[in-house]
Parts: C-alpha cells; structure tokens; sequence
C-alpha cells in the first residue's frame, strides 16, 4: 500500500468510513477456494480485495503481513489465522517461472 492510501486508510478509519474502504477496488476479485470467505470477513474491514491481490508474495511474507495486520488491531483465532495463512499461501503466492 502506498504511503498516501495508508493515510487514507488512517482518516476514514478515524471518521468511522472504513466500511465503504473495501468496496473501493470493485471488479478485483480473490481465486474461489477454501478460506476465501474468511479472507472477505477478517481483511476486507479494513481494505479492499485489491490490496490482498496487488503483490504475490511467499508464505513467509503472508506471515509477516498478516502478523502486521494482527500488530495493527485485526483479530483471527488460532483456526481462523490458519484458515488466512493456507488461504494467502496457497491462492496468493508468486507463480513458478515456467521453463522456457
């Protein structure tokens, strides 16, 4: 996320407008699968889809990530913090190179 949309992000939670934040990147869409609800339930509060889709990233980056979302106020259960990592890692993680 770009410095200005975290700031965005900052003045609408502080109005209490957040809940129009994940309705702004209408169109992008997360990968059906197991998780995908729970993905929509816990991080679209606060962002829109298009924030979860922008950067592949490994597992070990959806850990950190979702570690900092959880540092900034996000609360998953022990089933529900598996169910996003699994999710993230799986349907969100940089594709292979195929050979040439």
């Amino acid at each position: 996320m770009t410095r200005s949309g975290i700031l965005l992000v900052s003045v609408l939670a502080g109005t209490g407008a957040i809940a129009g934040v994940a309705d702004i990147a209408q169109g992008v869409a997360l990968p059906e699968a197991p998780g995908k609800q729970q993905i929509l339930d816990s991080c679209t509060r606060c962002h829109g889809v298009d924030v979860i889709v922008a950067q592949p990233r490994s597992p070990d980056e959806w850990g950190e990530v979702v570690g900092t979302m959880i540092g900034q106020g996000a609360a998953f259960t022990d089933e529900a913090f598996e169910t996003v990592m699994a999710y993230l890692s799986t349907n969100l993680a940089p594709r292979a190179a195929s050979p040439d």
